[in-house]
């Protein structure tokens, strides 16, 4: 019976310590979606992206009240975060999904009625002006998602004047050509394909301000980045750089460079540091292996 008793107490105190790893889990989510929202507001988009798709990653394991709030809440800063960058279709897309989630919520009886229903409301106003937006004829730029397509090739179709275009998570192991012919394009998200380089002609896309390339195979950038002269952040983290073509350094709009997750070395980081001086740059920690004057990076 005292064997059965300590069985069943050390199974409580597993089954104690999984709960509090879950709550602490969750507690992160929700820091995470603030401080997306936080970076939201002050402009910082890329990093705003990752911390509210984080959070929404991990509050949305849970299925009660708590956890769709806060995924209802993920959603909804992620459609003041498409609409700030002017990407009114997308913001339209993530305001409809925090529109069903909150409606969830209200027919829970720990919800508040009233609370859920002015969010309601003001979530409603919202994405029905972000529709009239997208479809405003006096916009001469059209923002395009083929997220999660598993596309290879560039779909037929998309409009000359597009101004934002999203192609993340799909299986394009080429920068498309097709893709320089938008001359009016200012935002461009290739997160998270299998491109393995970035070829000259990307210099032709002279109006882009955001470019992200993160969590791809790139060994090469193309020579002439630096002809993308209105270029305000650029995002290559995680792929499998190991240099970066002196001409990034014309880039003197650019405000942040990420770089974390490549194969550069110090001496490579360091440069860009000295003629980027007005560049937030991400990149790994180094340090400083034993007496040597060798500085390797950390993954």
């Amino acid at each position: 019976m005292k064997k059965i008793f300590i069985i069943f107490l050390i199974l409580l105190s597993l089954d104690l310590s999984a709960k509090k790893d879950r709550v602490d889990n969750f507690e992160l989510g929700r820091r995470n979606i603030k401080l997306g929202n936080s970076y939201r507001e002050a402009k910082n988009y890329d990093f705003a992206a990752r911390f509210l798709n984080d959070g929404m990653k991990i509050v949305e394991r849970r299925k009660d009240f708590e956890g769709k709030y806060w995924l209802a809440t993920g959603y909804e800063y992620l459609g003041y975060l498409y609409r700030d960058m002017n990407m009114p279709q997308e913001a339209k897309k993530n305001f409809n999904q925090a529109l069903n989630l909150f409606r969830q919520i209200i027919r829970q009886e720990d919800g508040s009625p009233q609370a859920m229903i002015e969010i309601l409301n003001t979530i409603s106003r919202i994405s029905e002006n972000e529709s009239l937006l997208s479809n405003n004829n006096l916009s001469n730029q059209v923002s395009l998602s083929f997220s999660n397509s598993k596309l290879k090739e560039l779909p037929t179709g998309i409009p000359d004047n597009i101004g934002s275009l999203i192609l993340r998570n799909n299986r394009f192991t080429n920068f498309s050509d097709g893709i320089t012919k938008f001359s009016k394009l200012e935002y461009l998200d290739l997160s998270n394909n299998r491109l393995r380089s970035i070829p000259e002609n990307i210099g032709l896309l002279k109006n882009l301000h955001y470019l992200d390339l993160s969590n791809n195979r790139i060994r090469d950038l193309a020579d002439n980045i630096g002809e993308l002269d209105q270029l305000r952040e650029l995002n290559l983290e995680n792929n499998k750089l190991k240099s970066i073509p002196s001409d990034i350094c014309k880039l003197t709009n650019l405000r942040l460079l990420n770089l974390k997750g490549n194969k550069l070395n110090f001496d490579e980081v360091l440069n860009l540091v000295r003629c980027l001086q007005n560049t937030n740059i991400i990149f790994d920690e180094y340090q400083k292996v034993e007496e040597e004057e060798i500085i390797t990076g950390e993954d």
